[in-house]
C-alpha cells in the first residue's frame, strides 16, 4: 500500500470511528431524555447505579463497534492471519496497550498506531459523556433537596 492509499485508509477510518461513537452518543442523549436521572437521595442507591450502568453499557457497545470496523479493515488485509486475531489486534490498538505478538505488514503499520491515536480520543469523548451523566444525577440531587 503507498503512502496515498494509507492516507485515505486512515482518514476514512477515523471518520467512520466519529460517525460511529456520534450515533453511540445520539443513543446515549435519547435513553437520557426517555429516562430521567431517578431520585437516589443523598447517596447512590441500586437505582443509582442501574442508571449510570446503562449509559456505560450503550458507550461500550458503541467501542465494540468502532473496534470492530477497525479489525475488519485488517481482516481484509489479511495480515493477521484470522478474524479474531484482527479483532484482538485491533482492541489492543484502540485501548494503546498492543498486541507484540501480532503485526501488520510494513506498509499497514501507521494505522494501528493512527487507531491507538482515535481510541484514545473516543475514552476521552466517552469519559466526558459519563460524567455528564453523573453530573445530571448529581445536580438532580441538589435540587431536589437531597
Amino acid at each position: 500500500m503507498s503512502s496515498a492509499p494509507a492516507f485515505h485508509a486512515r482518514l476514512g477510518m477515523i471518520a467512520a470511528t466519529v460517525v460511529v461513537q456520534t450515533i453511540t452518543q445520539i443513543a446515549l442523549s435519547r435513553f437520557l431524555e426517555a429516562v430521567p436521572p431517578p431520585q437516589t437521595g443523598r447517596h447512590l442507591n441500586h437505582i443509582g447505579v442501574a442508571y449510570i450502568m446503562a449509559p456505560v453499557l450503550i458507550l461500550v457497545i458503541g467501542m465494540i463497534g468502532e473496534v470492530t470496523l477497525w479489525a475488519v479493515l485488517y481482516y481484509s488485509w489479511g495480515d493477521l492471519g484470522s478474524f479474531s486475531n484482527a479483532v484482538y489486534f485491533s482492541l489492543a490498538c484502540f485501548t494503546t496497550i498492543g498486541a507484540s505478538e501480532l503485526s501488520l505488514s510494513p506498509a499497514h503499520r501507521i494505522v494501528g498506531a493512527t487507531e491507538a491515536a482515535v481510541g484514545m480520543l473516543m475514552f476521552g469523548w466517552s469519559a466526558a459523556l459519563l460524567f455528564d451523566v453523573i453530573q445530571a444525577m448529581r445536580s438532580r440531587r441538589i435540587t431536589d433537596g437531597a
